[in-house]
């Protein structure tokens, strides 16, 4: 009881009784405020203060006395009942450790909520934590907690620490002070400014040492520290990192080899080839640039034939009235007869019910049949693997296919609006496939087993299925059974 009588809450409250009963208080105003001011300073027993000057960390760390690679920056950690604590100048300091970074670099929080001075002095200048990050392969600090944010920019092997500005214009401009760091803990630069979102203004490459400085603010996507795709108006080009176009100009497609010394274009009608070593500009090929899947590009000429282009060259000829990506990047489903996709009623009236029952949130669009042909299993020199005998082929797991003979192939949009103007790279078709005879084949096309249409759902949940999120993302397409 005189433990709660010497709190300010009990004060507060005891007086608004007396009051409430046309009583004095017993406590004055001033008694309070100096209660709550001495409870308040005396709330925590840690106080996080990091017993080093910013400036002096910085010079310790800086790159220009630190240009060898073998250097890493290390300020033990120890771990104690599951608890991480950072020694520094005979104290240790708790911290907690949150998402990973990259590479067994952690983000390291520190907890300054424990400060034993008034909380809304403290909160004016400083957020709730200050952030560094920990070293996990070495058990120690990479980059101190001087920082209230720590961004890491993956492709550059940078990171980028903020600190709150110091003068009331950056303030109001809400421009803070940005410190870069490479993976070794290492102080490259400091500026001024925003926090970058996708690309740093520096980044430094782990295997030769050396750092590139960055113009580029936006970009559709990151080829290299020095090659980057841009877009303009739904058309595309390519610029280094001084922000210097390296072709010459915008155009509706655009693909990148993989030695990064080509570059893919389409304009109207036109496959082009770009040399960016020798700068040069010819015509590969009449047609369209479709996708890209690792080092192969899918397209199609002005016959509609379609195949594959690598590096700088024709990898598969086009020949075949369709090619899909499957798991294997060295097969490709490929299809020969009428691909064409014509409006089905029959879609609507029976298979569309069947899709959106399994779900009442689904909707569907209109469906359309695929004409008259067969796919079948080629390598990237059209090489056949199965032959062309079937209505629909699909893997099963990486080392099977099933296939359908006989039956009827359908697409439609789930969820989404069928447009002429979706990007099929980007929202995929569903297929339905019904009727007809199931089997499994082998890669090299020999029936294992023929299926019932009940055999074949049971299947889904047998061993065959293959679950694994890799071969779920890299397969061709799949289907509903009916």
């Amino acid at each position: 009881m005189d433990h709660d009588q010497n709190d300010s809450t009990f004060k507060i409250a005891h007086n608004f009784l007396r009051s409430y009963l046309d009583k004095d208080p017993l406590y004055s105003d001033e008694e309070i405020q100096e209660q709550k001011k001495s409870e308040l300073e005396n709330r925590f027993d840690y106080k996080f203060i990091l017993d080093l000057d910013f400036r002096e960390y910085l010079e310790s760390v800086s790159f220009e006395h630190h240009r060898n690679n073998d250097f890493t920056a290390t300020y033990p950690v120890t771990v104690e009942d599951g608890l991480h604590y950072f020694h520094h100048k005979d104290k240790k300091h708790p911290f907690s450790v949150l998402g990973e970074y990259h590479n067994s670099l952690y983000q390291a929080n520190f907890n300054i909520n424990g400060v034993a001075k008034p909380f809304n002095e403290f909160f004016n200048k400083n957020y709730f934590h200050l952030m560094g990050v920990m070293n996990s392969n070495n058990n120690s600090i990479l980059i101190l907690p001087f920082f209230s944010e720590i961004r890491y920019y993956k492709d550059f092997s940078i990171f980028c620490c903020t600190m709150h500005p110091d003068n009331q214009e950056d303030v109001e401009n809400f421009t803070k002070k940005l410190f870069y760091f490479d993976t070794k803990g290492r102080c490259i630069k400091e500026e001024k400014g925003y926090i970058p979102n996708h690309i740093p203004t520096i980044a430094f490459n782990e295997q030769n040492n050396t750092f590139t400085e960055i113009s580029v603010k936006y970009a559709e996507k990151i080829h290299s520290h020095t090659l980057y795709t841009v877009e303009e108006g739904q058309t595309f080009s390519m610029v280094n990192h001084q922000n210097e176009f390296l072709i010459d100009g915008f155009y509706e497609k655009l693909f990148v080899n993989e030695p990064l010394d080509f570059v893919f274009t389409q304009h109207e009608n036109d496959i082009l080839l770009h040399s960016l070593t020798h700068k040069t500009k010819v015509k590969l090929a009449e047609g369209q640039l479709v996708d890209q899947k690792n080092a192969l590009i899918r397209f199609f000429d002005a016959n509609k034939k379609w195949g594959l282009l690598n590096n700088q060259s024709i990898e598969t000829k086009p020949e075949y009235d369709y090619l899909d990506w499957t798991y294997d990047v060295t097969k490709l489903k490929a299809f020969t007869g009428d691909f064409s996709w014509i409006h089905s009623d029959e879609f609507y009236d029976h298979v569309s019910p069947k899709i959106t029952g399994l779900n009442e949130d689904y909707y569907t669009s209109y469906g359309k049949k695929l004409g008259k042909g067969q796919w079948g299993i080629v390598n990237l020199k059209s090489e056949v693997i199965i032959p062309f005998e079937y209505e629909w082929i699909e893997e099963l797991t990486p080392n099977l296919y099933l296939a359908n003979k006989n039956g009827e192939v359908y697409r439609f949009d789930l969820d989404h609006e069928y447009s002429q103007w979706k990007k099929p790279e980007v929202y995929h078709d569903e297929h339905v496939v019904m009727g007809g005879e199931w089997y499994i084949l082998d890669l090299q096309g020999n029936i294992i087993q023929k299926l019932t249409l009940q055999e074949l759902n049971e299947l889904y949940s047998s061993e065959y299925i293959e679950n694994g999120e890799d071969f779920i993302e890299k397969r061709g397409a799949t289907a509903y059974k009916f």
